[in-house]
């Protein structure tokens, strides 16, 4: 769904399913290479939530 919101330019509903990936299914996005290309993406939006910031930071991509 992440993917689906992006491609539509929803940034914000899309950092916001990365989160909740993010608790649900740790490792699928902090290993996953597209995924984390994913959230570097997302993150980078003025619209993504700020939360995304710390997940950014913890995968270091800031």
């Amino acid at each position: 769904m992440t993917r689906v919101y992006a491609l539509a330019g929803d940034m914000l509903r899309a950092g916001r399913t990365l989160l909740v990936a993010e608790r649900t299914a740790h490792s699928e996005v902090h290993d996953r290479p597209a995924m984390r290309r994913l959230v570097a993406v997302v993150w980078r939006s003025t619209d993504a939530p700020p939360e995304l910031t710390q997940l950014a930071a913890t995968l270091r991509l800031t």
